[in-house]
């Protein structure tokens, strides 16, 4: 468990405690070939550093959450699913968790759980795409255990590219899933996909409100 400080506003800084779970670890060929996928896109990364956690490189983020003093005493705890976690881990931030931390403060909850439809810690949905196979994404289904999610859970994997093999069957299927289990599904903008709670996704909406709109329609990337 790790603390962090998130600026809320200019003058009002939440005390956040922080955790999650990994499992699996990166062996050196995949470390090796994912580093050439970002040297090839000419970004100056450091693979292997940015996927260590005390000198061991996890490959999965299973599950990562956040809580916080409730203003009521009562909990509240909003789930999100997103694409897949990058980097971010309880001991550094990033700017989409934080994001998603500011986010469900702003509406009343403190706690949040995230997963995401691919639990790999990369960076990048294209970077992604090339370390999986085409095989691999055909029969991919997600694994989110859905009784660690509560009642109400955000979608927010935003625009993907469109030649991501078998993903609209993925996200229906999840969404299935989650409805059968009698979870009710939001999206933080009243568009007609799951924009992404990135500071670049949430500073491109215009005149839209940020804000839980119930998912009415599930965006197809393969159209």
């Amino acid at each position: 468990m790790y603390n962090w400080k998130i600026n809320i506003d200019r003058n009002n800084f939440l005390d956040v405690k922080v955790d999650a779970s990994f499992s699996d670890v990166f062996n050196k060929e995949e470390l090796k070939r994912i580093q050439n996928f970002y040297n090839k896109k000419n970004k100056k990364i450091n693979f292997v550093e940015k996927v260590k956690i005390d000198d061991i490189c996890y490959k999965n983020r299973t599950k990562l959450t956040a809580s916080w003093r409730a203003r009521q005493n009562t909990e509240k705890i909003l789930g999100f699913i997103m694409f897949n976690p990058s980097f971010a881990n309880p001991e550094n931030s990033d700017d989409t968790v934080r994001n998603a931390i500011r986010f469900a403060y702003k509406e009343g909850y403190n706690k949040i759980i995230i997963f995401n439809l691919f639990p790999i810690r990369i960076s990048r949905a294209d970077i992604l795409c090339k370390y999986y196979p085409e095989s691999f994404l055909k029969d991919y289904e997600c694994k989110i255990n859905f009784d660690d999610l509560p009642k109400n859970v955000v979608l927010c994997w935003g625009k993907l590219p469109q030649n991501i093999k078998g993903i609209d069957r993925i996200i229906n299927n999840l969404c299935k899933n989650l409805i059968n289990q009698k979870k009710e599904l939001w999206q933080i903008t009243d568009e007609d996909f799951q924009r992404h709670l990135s500071s670049p996704s949430i500073n491109s909406v215009k005149k839209l409100d940020i804000g839980l709109y119930p998912v009415n329609r599930v965006y197809k990337f393969n159209k």
